[in-house]
């Protein structure tokens, strides 16, 4: 199933079908190229905010609202790292405590302004995340989780013991509310704005509408990052680090950054939690915070926009309302025929979603009415049934379970995946490449190549794994403005060259210099940003971004829009994100696959799985490419075009350095050819002569009394037959 994000970026860029005024574009600022029908959703959910705790003129609904609010901020943070960036947190509970104690301390100690209080608190908390993730997010694997999983329970701990600072187990108390008007709205009781005859405020009224405010700035801030090419990193990022960092992307940054900006957003929300309660005890601040946020996540949706604030609705609602059912007796006495009919109404569901989930889909309609009757089924049968009703707990976790089971993308996958009703499907045409002018040179190379046009230069390259010598003393120049083939049998070392050159292995001996420059021992995105790109031998796309996403973040060394442009969606950004995706469209083209530009990398065949990757190195403008393994995956019918590429790539200023097992190609395209065999240089020179060599020969076919040409009439002989 395509991701939400990636639906969303589709539709806000502009390629859905015209469909009259509600599809037009704005130019506004935060709302940058959004729709008219988005607006009007936008402003629809002003109302709601508006309007909700008026409607509910009760203080605890209106509570229960402002709980609903500043929870939802922090389970957008998280949902930014456990969700998009694919980190774990399990530590979030104790950064929500660092912004509620430190906003209480300002405010209390220091007599500073509730409102500077959310912004100073909010910076704590992030500088807090910051410093944390420093040393953490250099370590790989389940490591973050470790450390946030000690950092909530050191928390709990300080806030415990530090008894003249947190107070401890008996708090710290007189927490105020902002001020409006001149009056906190912690004091305010009743005011009519517009007269006796208009609703009345109150200072639970007025609260909501400060947490609801910061909600909805925290919802367009993550929509705006999300749908925009922040979001396309950290999400490539979670894909496949090496892929991310071969076109010029910090991991490590990314990481950081993300990290810190959730970490921003969990102590806001308990600057707004400590100012709702006016009184913070330690007791709040335990773990199970932490898991209680990660729940809201994962029931909501993880990798969804808005499945955080559907999961925190949801799981902030229900105990308040089991908690109600079950302490004044509401429902009628247990009786055995509608405890029954439920149970068999849940047990059908969540067989239908079983079901569909095996076959990978099913009837979007049927599916649907199979969730809403397990949620119905088993719901109704613990409210009729006075026993459960009174354990409300266990009744929370109860549902817990059932919602992961049945709906494991979360509610708003669940009904995304319901109302969302996809793309044309391709027909068998759609999977063949599309021949034009494209490759005959009657319109213009998109390809760019960096200014700079650099030798490479291996010298004595050594690269050991333990006692394995994977290259033993390997001595490369690659001329500019040539193509250069790399041969030689399965383990002779061409992958490793590759992986030396890039910086994803560093070399046990030797150098390697771009120009005057040496490179060895420099980080994979950092030789991406002086020039040098490549492909892989085991395809490494992001898989869950479209076929143009991909090439897209090809561009990401190029790009000078910051971090505020795009959470603005300032003019800056939208004319670069415009100009660049110009260019991918046009690479496409030049690749013959523009027709599969929206289009998930994912379900393309693999041939064509390859030409994205290429189009996503070239968009990085290299001076130097490596290809790996190009044609593998690729029939032979297509290996003629493929050609024509590499030598289009060749055209345009680029050196290509090509490491490849089809001899009709390698040799084809090549101006000089390098054999490789156990690590070791067996031949270099022009095609012919390193086609004729001995030792070439004795390496591939065993026996140097044979010929390449005798291999390509056995493989056609046995084709034949």
């Amino acid at each position: 199933m395509v991701s939400h994000l990636m639906k969303v970026e589709v539709q806000k860029r502009g390629f859905e079908p015209n469909g009259g005024i509600l599809r037009k574009r704005l130019n506004l600022p935060i709302f940058n190229d959004v729709s008219i029908g988005q607006i009007g959703l936008f402003l629809l959910a002003i109302v709601g905010i508006v309007v909700a705790p008026l409607a509910l003129s009760d203080g605890y609904f209106q509570q229960i609202l402002q709980t609903i609010a500043y929870y939802s901020i922090a389970a957008i943070g998280l949902n930014i790292l456990v969700g998009y960036q694919g980190q774990v947190s399990l530590g979030h509970g104790a950064l929500f405590a660092i912004g509620a104690y430190a906003s209480a301390l300002l405010t209390t100690s220091l007599g500073i302004s509730v409102w500077l209080a959310f912004a100073l608190s909010t910076a704590i908390a992030a500088l807090a995340g910051f410093l944390i993730g420093l040393p953490t997010l250099r370590a790989r694997g389940h490591f973050l989780a470790m450390v946030t999983i000690a950092l909530a329970i050191v928390t709990f701990v300080i806030a415990q013991t530090w008894t003249d600072l947190t107070g401890g187990p008996a708090g710290l108390g007189g927490i105020p509310r902002p001020d409006w008007f001149g009056t906190t709205m912690g004091s305010l009781r009743k005011f009519r704005p517009f007269g006796a005859d208009g609703p009345i405020l109150t200072g639970q009224v007025l609260y909501f509408w400060v947490c609801a405010g910061f909600l909805v700035l925290a919802q367009l801030l993550a929509i705006n990052l999300l749908t925009g090419n922040w979001g396309r990193t950290v999400s490539a990022v979670r894909q496949s680090e090496i892929a991310a960092e071969s076109v010029g992307v910090s991991v490590y940054r990314v990481k950081l950054a993300t990290f810190t900006l959730s970490a921003a957003f969990a102590g806001l929300a308990g600057s707004l939690f400590a100012h709702q309660q006016e009184y913070i005890v330690s007791d709040t601040f335990t773990f199970e915070k932490s898991v209680e946020f990660l729940v809201f996540v994962i029931l909501g949706g993880a990798r969804s926009l808005f499945g955080p604030l559907i999961g925190t609705a949801v799981l902030v609602v229900l105990p308040e309302a089991l908690k109600t059912v079950s302490a004044y007796g509401i429902l009628p006495s247990s009786d055995l025929t509608i405890q029954v009919t439920l149970l068999v109404l849940a047990l059908f569901g969540s067989l239908g979603l079983f079901v569909f989930a095996r076959q990978g889909g099913g009837i979007r309609s049927l599916r649907f009415v199979s969730g809403v009757a397990v949620v119905v089924g088993l719901i109704g049968f613990m409210l009729v049934t006075p026993q459960i009703v009174e354990h409300y707990l266990l009744v929370y976790g109860v549902l817990l379970i059932l919602f992961l089971i049945t709906m494991p993308t979360g509610m708003a996958g669940f009904l995304s995946g319901f109302f969302y009703f996809g793309r044309k499907t391709l027909s068998k045409a759609d999977w063949q490449p599309r021949f034009d002018a494209r490759l005959t040179g009657e319109v213009e190379n998109p390809i760019v190549a960096a200014p700079s046009r650099d030798e490479l230069v291996i010298n004595d390259g050594r690269m050991n794994f333990g006692g394995v010598k994977a290259l033993d003393g390997i001595t490369l120049v690659v001329k500019p403005g040539t193509v250069h083939g790399l041969i030689g049998p399965n383990g002779s070392g061409k992958s490793t060259l590759v992986n030396i050159v890039t910086g994803v292995y560093a070399p046990t001996g030797g150098q390697i210099r771009l120009g005057g420059r040496r490179i060895d021992g420099l980080a994979p995105f950092r030789i991406a940003r002086l020039g040098i790109a490549r492909t892989f031998q085991n395809i490494q796309l992001f898989k869950d971004l479209s076929v143009l996403d991909n090439v897209m973040m090809g561009f990401s060394k190029h790009r000078s829009a910051t971090f505020f442009d795009q959470a603005l969606r300032t003019r800056r950004f939208a004319r670069e994100e415009h100009a660049f995706r110009t260019r991918a469209l046009e690479l496409l083209e030049f690749l013959e696959i523009r027709h599969l530009a929206h289009e998930e990398a994912e379900s393309l065949p693999y041939g064509f799985q390859r030409l994205v990757e290429i189009g996503r190195a070239l968009a990085t403008s290299p001076s130097i490419l490596l290809l790996d393994e190009p044609a593998a995956g690729i029939n032979s019918s297509e290996l003629g075009r493929l050609a024509r590429v590499v030598e289009r790539i060749r055209d345009a200023g680029v050196t290509v350095l090509i490491i490849e097992h089809h001899m009709e190609l390698v040799m084809g395209v090549s101006s000089r050819i390098t054999a490789l065999d156990y690590g070791q240089k067996i031949a270099e020179g022009i095609p012919g002569d390193v086609q004729r060599n001995a030792r070439v020969i004795d390496a591939y076919l065993g026996s140097a009394e044979h010929s390449f040409a005798e291999l390509r009439r056995s493989k056609m002989s046995k084709t034949a037959e």
